[in-house]
Order: structure tokens, then C-alpha cells, then sequence
């Protein structure tokens, strides 16, 4: 994604060594601008960021986020892109501290530097969810950039899958492992009176978003001022119909377990003992909202030629 009006900028990206990040920085090293990737962690390298010319891309240590901190980052930044974000909460870092307050300080110290563009990366429907920690947060976030920096640009992807990405992969990994995969949110249980009534056309759906196209449309709109936009991918899809696609790509056959939500939360409570889990008791309220939007693959194409379906990519990371 070649945009010339953002030759000879200064970038900053927080979040640019995840996921998202990873990606916008391999895309934007194809653009003659100067790329500075901020970081808490010792452990990162520039090993994803390909074809960069020397000193095109910096890697830079932050050890807080305090207004202090933020400053010396922002000193002569011309666009900022804020990726952070966590799916899940640990000692460490909670939905609180990772969505709300470093936002808050990121747009803060914009505003004092006074930074022109500033791209702030949040979820699609947040809104809707209004049980869920994680929505919560996240709409938070948005508002408070939003009221300190009005001309801030906003982004609601829907799911993002592609190369790393934790969704696709990870059920490609359990396949691997488990004869089953699970369809967690069907059927859908409720009551008519006494009588318990089971309905298994109900399921979870999402609108997968490749990552490449996510990067495309925020360099592409990174130069705008005061917009919020919605972004989703070209098809809806349910879990099985995910399963489907990535399974296809190895020819392999698996038993799909339905799981409701009440199991589902069964289950959240042992994993949420692992380091790492799988799945949370936040994540089954917030699936309880489809990822899915009316507009945001209008959105999407407005800005991104051709945007790619996950059965036309899944095959070229699996």
C-alpha cells in the first residue's frame, strides 16, 4: 500500500510490535517515512519488519506511561497510530489500565505536542456489549480520545485474521491437537414460560477482516480528521463456517461440539487459572454480540481495492 502523502513523516506506532502492528509497520516500510515503534517489552526485534532501509524503522524502550514518558516519544510526530490492546487481563496489565488510561495519556501528550493526525484502534460494537469488561473498556477509550483530541481518526474492525493473528491459528492448532472443535454459543437456550426452548440455528457470526487490508485502510485514512469508521470483511460467518475454511486447507475432517453459553462459562473458569487462556468468562459475554456490521464492508471498500475473504488468504499462512 503505496500513499504518498505520507512521504517524509515521522510515525509513531504504540502496539507496533503485535499482531496489527507487525503488519502496518511491514507496510508502511514500502513508504519513505520514518517509522518509530514504542515498546515496554526487552525482548522485541525487527526481524518481522522486512525491507526497510537502514534506520527506517527504531525500536524504542518506554518504561511507563506517564506524561513525562509519552512526551519525549511525540516530540515532532507527525501521524500516530495507538494498536494496544489485550484480549485478556493479568496482574500486570487490566482492561483499565491498557484500553482506558493509556489512551487517555497517548492522546493527552498528541495534544500537547501537537501531533496533526492521531489513529486510534478500537473494536466493532463495543457498544452493544454492555457486560463485557473488555467492550467496556474500549468504549471508554474511544470517548476519552475523542474528547481530548476531536480530530482523531477512530477504527472498529470486526475479527482480524492473517499471518500470527490469534484466531484463525488458534483453531488451526486444536486441530492438531482434538478430534473436536467446539462451536461455543449454540444452541441458544432460553425459557417460554417453564419450558426450556432449544434452538440451533442460532449461532455466534462474525465478519473476518484480513490484516492486510485492515493496514491498507489505516494508512489510507490516517490523514483524515474527526471520523469513526466501521470496518468488517466481505462475508458473515459462524464458527462452523470458520472451521470449514480452515480445515479444508489440509483436507482434514472434525466432529463440531456444540457448546452453549451457561457450559461455556464452565470452561472459562478453569482456563482462566492458565497463564495463558483460551477462553474467558469476559470473552463468552462479549461473544454474545455479533461481530458483524451493516456498513463496515462499504466502509471497507471505500478505501481497500478487492478486500480478501478468509477462504481466499487462509490457505497462504496455515
Amino acid at each position: 500500500m503505496m500513499n504518498f502523502k505520507i512521504k517524509g513523516k515521522k510515525i509513531v506506532i504504540f502496539g507496533g510490535t503485535g499482531f496489527v502492528g507487525s503488519h502496518l509497520v511491514n507496510m508502511l516500510c514500502k513508504n519513505s517515512c520514518q517509522i518509530d515503534i514504542i515498546t515496554r517489552s526487552n525482548r522485541k526485534k525487527l526481524d518481522f519488519f522486512l525491507g526497510n532501509e537502514p534506520g527506517q524503522v527504531k525500536l524504542l524502550k518506554i518504561k511507563r506511561f506517564s506524561a513525562e514518558e509519552i512526551d519525549k516519544f511525540l516530540k515532532n510526530a507527525d501521524i500516530v497510530f495507538n494498536l494496544i490492546g489485550i484480549l485478556y487481563e493479568t496482574k500486570n496489565n487490566t482492561f483499565n489500565d491498557v484500553h482506558l488510561k493509556i489512551p487517555k495519556e497517548l492522546a493527552s501528550s498528541a495534544k500537547r505536542n501537537k501531533v496533526r493526525n492521531f489513529v486510534h484502534l478500537s473494536a466493532l460494537n463495543i457498544e452493544k456489549a454492555k457486560n463485557s469488561n473488555y467492550a467496556i473498556s474500549k468504549l471508554q477509550g474511544e470517548n476519552a480520545v475523542k474528547e481530548l483530541l476531536p480530530s482523531s481518526i477512530i477504527v472498529r474492525p470486526s475479527v482480524v485474521f492473517g499471518k500470527r493473528d490469534g484466531f484463525t491459528n488458534l483453531f488451526y492448532k486444536m486441530s492438531n491437537l482434538s478430534p473436536i472443535l467446539p462451536i461455543i454459543g449454540t444452541p441458544e437456550i432460553t425459557k417460554k414460560g417453564f419450558i426450556p426452548v432449544v434452538d440451533f440455528s442460532k449461532k455466534v457470526k462474525f465478519q473476518p477482516l484480513y490484516v492486510g487490508d485492515l493496514v491498507s485502510f489505516l494508512i489510507s485514512v490516517c490523514l483524515i480528521k474527526k471520523k469513526t469508521y466501521e470496518i468488517a470483511g466481505p462475508t458473515i460467518q459462524s464458527f462452523d463456517q470458520i472451521f470449514d475454511i480452515i480445515l479444508s486447507v489440509k483436507n482434514r475432517k472434525r466432529i463440531y461440539l456444540p457448546i452453549p453459553f451457561f457450559l461455556a462459562k464452565i470452561m472459562a473458569l478453569f482456563f482462566e487459572l492458565l497463564p495463558k487462556p483460551l477462553l474467558t468468562r469476559d470473552q463468552i459475554r462479549l461473544l454474545k454480540v455479533d461481530s458483524i456490521s451493516n456498513k463496515g464492508y462499504s466502509n471497507l471498500k471505500e478505501y481497500v481495492k478487492n478486500p480478501s475473504s478468509l477462504k481466499s488468504i487462509v490457505e497462504t499462512y496455515i
